[in-house]
């Protein structure tokens, strides 16, 4: 009972009294605009600009591939999908003159594929990968010009940017700070080049990865070295690097040119154990490439293929002995081409005036490049952003002179370098912005907003009406499909977009010859010819003096009606609603 009286009543809990609404949204903007969630809020709205940014441009700029190398790619990473190893539907008339001169067989009978001598195995074999993951659908039905692997092909562009991307905010964190880490990634959503390389199918981003990679290892190794943390971590930082730029070369063997810079870099940003870095980068330089040379060497006896031979092409232009692109590959034989090192060099000088005025300015399609440029002329205090751009510096400069002697290509090459040129041109541009010493804060912004503009009106005029990103002419999915559907899956058909046929049609498909002998010889004796399939790309490489003199009277009479006498096709038909598409069979097809 004394217990029970002298016991003290609990306390009662008093709640406070729940803040108005207003109050609580205000507390939320304040914790948004200066607490520990305004990271998360930024963080979560430049997200949502990435995507919108490739949902735009996608939705504006890819209507299937464009590009006869994306084709290229594409069709040589299902033949390896399917174990059927690393081989072409894509015959090519010099191919077959090359191997028969060498006692190889030109065309293996049973599959109508040849041994893949042009391309490097690099991006096909990550492509090969992804297709054995997701197995896309290439199976295109009538009305339609893509199939679902292409937007395959696409979503994988757009994977190797956004890693990309990631990359580029660590590396320019390692350098610098924030603010410059922040503007390089706006500078490179809005690269206009990257952005492209992105829904082409090609492996400009995939290579401009390795090249960040390549970067970001180095750096890192100097600085675990600086730190004092040990051996292990900067040889496996410099094992890294040695392995992207390895990889690099297997995927465009222009990137070999920054093999060298890498190498140099290493020996003089280390003191102790340079030589054994130095050893070991390129050990693993070595061992990454040593396999595809070898296998060349036994498929075509040279160690890089026959993709020496591509950079005869183009050479003469403006004179009798003018040697097109694409004509060398259309060639059963070499007999009468007669290249030497003054016609190489001539058309280097020719290349180099056009990657000066075009390749190098345009590598970004804005004005980063030029402050890219300035910014060499700028002492930077931390020896590695100085030694690294020295790196970068040289890797363009070798890769400009790679260009003006074995060509471009498709796409311009040097944009896998902008990456590191965004970095350096965003850091230069605050070093110059500091010095205007601004003290109003809508004036810095505004600053800094106007470059960002300035730099991203390239992509603004992209994604603006009218688009002109349709493949047709020529190419068009849902004809090549339906044309090579009228054939054995082991037939061999003839085209001037072999590349198409081979993507879409999955069928082996020759390069048609200019020259009838050679069509009949390989008709004859190497592998029977099903069908022709030709389009609008036959004229359009045709010049008014070939039209008139009748120099490649072969190709202008297969679009007539009847075919030429004596021709193993006798039927024609057009198969595109404008007429400007052919197929040439031995009986109506319909």
């Amino acid at each position: 009972m004394a217990e029970a009286l002298t016991k003290k009543p609990a306390a009662r809990v008093v709640h406070a009294p729940k803040k108005p609404l207003f109050e609580r949204v205000q507390d939320w903007i304040f914790e948004m605009d200066v607490g520990g969630g305004s990271g998360l809020f930024r963080m979560g709205m430049f997200l949502l600009l990435v995507l919108l940014v490739i949902l735009l441009y996608t939705g504006t700029q890819f209507y299937g591939l464009r590009d006869a190398a994306a084709m290229d790619y594409g069709q040589l990473a299902r033949n390896v999908s399917r174990n059927e190893g690393y081989v072409t539907r894509i015959v090519r008339p010099f191919q077959i003159g090359y191997f028969k001169d060498r006692g190889a067989p030109p065309i293996q009978p049973s599959t109508g594929t040849q041994p893949e001598v042009f391309t490097p195995p690099g991006y096909p074999y990550l492509l090969a990968m992804v297709f054995k993951v997701v197995r896309p659908n290439f199976e295109i039905g009538p009305g339609v010009r893509s199939v679902k692997a292409d937007r395959l092909l696409m979503i994988v562009g757009w994977g190797c940017f956004l890693v990309g991307l990631v990359f580029l905010y660590l590396l320019a964190r390692e350098l610098f700070d924030h603010r410059a880490a922040v503007l390089s990634c706006f500078m490179y959503l809005f690269c206009d080049p990257l952005l492209e390389a992105a829904v082409s199918g090609l492996e400009l981003n995939w290579v401009a990865v390795l090249f960040l990679v390549a970067a970001y290892g180095v750096v890192k190794a100097e600085k675990w070295e600086a730190a004092g943390q040990g051996a292990v971590w900067s040889y496996g930082a410099l094992a890294v690097s040695a392995l992207a730029v390895g990889i690099g070369i297997l995927s465009r063997y222009a990137f070999a040119t920054v093999a060298i810079p890498l190498l140099v870099y290493v020996a003089i940003s280390f003191s102790k154990g340079r030589w054994w870095r130095v050893g070991l980068c390129a050990l693993i330089m070595a061992l990454v490439v040593a396999p595809w040379l070898a296998r060349n060497w036994k498929v075509a006896r040279a160690p890089f293929g026959l993709t020496p031979y591509l950079m005869y092409e183009g050479t003469g232009a403006g004179t009798p002995s003018e040697i097109k692109p694409g004509q060398l590959q259309r060639s059963l034989t070499t007999e009468g081409l007669r290249i030497r090192w003054t016609t190489l060099t001539r058309q280097a000088i020719l290349n180099a005036h056009t990657v000066y005025r075009g390749d190098l300015k345009d590598m970004g399609g804005n004005f980063l490049f030029a402050f890219f440029l300035v910014s060499l002329l700028h002492r930077w205090r931390r020896e590695e952003v100085y030694r690294l751009r020295r790196f970068v510096f040289w890797s363009v400069l070798l890769g400009a002179a790679w260009v003006c002697w074995a060509g471009n290509g498709p796409r311009n090459f040097l944009t896998v370098f902008m990456p590191l040129v965004v970095i350096y041109g965003s850091a230069f541009f605050y070093v110059l912005f500091e010095r205007l010493q601004l003290r109003t804060r809508i004036l810095r912004v505004g600053v800094i907003g106007t470059f960002g503009v300035l730099n991203a009106i390239p992509v603004v005029y992209t994604v603006l009406p009218p688009t002109t990103t349709s493949p047709y002419p020529p190419v068009d999915g849902g004809v090549c499909a339906g044309v090579s559907r009228l054939f054995k899956p082991e037939a061999t058909l003839a085209s001037d977009i072999p590349w198409a046929v081979a993507w879409y049609g999955d069928r082996s498909a020759l390069w048609i010859p200019p020259e009838e002998k050679d069509y009949l010889r390989i008709n004859d004796s190497v592998r029977y010819i099903s069908a022709v399939y030709l389009t609008q790309a036959t004229f359009s490489d045709m010049r008014a003096v070939e039209l008139l003199t009748g120099k490649q009277r072969f190709l202008m009479r297969l679009f007539q009606s009847p075919p030429p006498p004596n021709f193993p096709l006798t039927q024609i038909e057009t198969v595109t609603p404008d007429g400007q598409q052919v197929l040439l069979s031995n009986r109506v097809r319909n």
